[in-house]
């Protein structure tokens, strides 16, 4: 199945659409066109299924930015943009060195200047949970990323759902 390459201004907006495929072979198709016209594509999913380090020794769970509420597509600027900054948090990157509080802050301004919903793929990236909120891409990720397993979906015992009830 050939599907024509497409441009996404927002890295979130091109993983949406990649998983409202139908098939395994659509969404296959589909991450290999976003792939073809977005070239970090592939390193920032590495990075959000813990295939490689990502940006590190940042705290986990959601971070805390000023909301301007401008409107999706209004941001200062995109993940792809601030792409060359979120290198400097990577392990050998050239923040490394820096202090916690100034790793934190270049941090907060990159999450500033995008929009909410890519604020919040950067955090699923950092977290390495990227699966958590696009799961069909695990069926996929093999054939992009070699050696790389599709983890284990652990299923709840009796007495769990029980409790869940």
């Amino acid at each position: 199945m050939a599907i024509v390459p497409k441009k996404f201004r927002q890295i979130n907006e091109a993983l949406d659409w990649a998983v409202e495929a139908k098939t395994t072979e659509e969404l296959s198709a589909r991450v290999r066109a976003i792939s073809v016209g977005n070239s970090i594509l592939m390193r920032f999913i590495a990075w959000g299924v813990g295939y490689e380090q990502g940006p590190w020794n940042l705290p986990e769970g959601k971070t805390p930015f000023k909301d301007e509420g401008l409107p999706e597509n209004m941001g200062d600027t995109t993940i792809t943009q601030e792409f060359r900054r979120i290198l400097t948090l990577l392990p050998d990157g050239s923040a490394k060195n820096l202090g916690q509080w100034r790793r934190e802050e270049i941090w907060m301004q990159i999450c500033q200047g995008v929009v909410t919903s890519e604020v919040e793929l950067l955090d699923l990236v950092k977290d390495q949970k990227l699966l958590d909120k696009y799961p069909t891409l695990a069926d996929v990720l093999e054939s992009f990323l070699p050696g790389w397993k599709k983890p284990e979906v652990k299923k709840q015992t009796r007495a769990k759902k029980s409790l869940v009830n």
